[in-house]
């Protein structure tokens, strides 16, 4: 998890692990491509921009 833990800001690091874990590289993919679930910024306490910061750094990590 070389490209999560190099996220500063902590919730964005902990829901990219979260996603790293418990997420498939396609459905990570659908998530860029939509806007975030505003349940689910409020549950990790997320900006939009650090869930999309997240979300495209467990794919890669997925892809590497």
């Amino acid at each position: 998890m070389q490209l999560i833990d190099q996220l500063n800001a902590p919730q964005a690091k902990a829901y990219a692990k979260h996603c790293f874990e418990g997420k498939t590289a396609e459905e990570l993919r659908a998530a860029t491509n939509e806007a975030p679930d505003p349940e689910v910024l409020s549950h990790w306490g997320l900006t939009e921009g650090q869930y999309a910061e997240a979300v495209s750094t467990a794919l890669a990590e997925l892809e590497a």
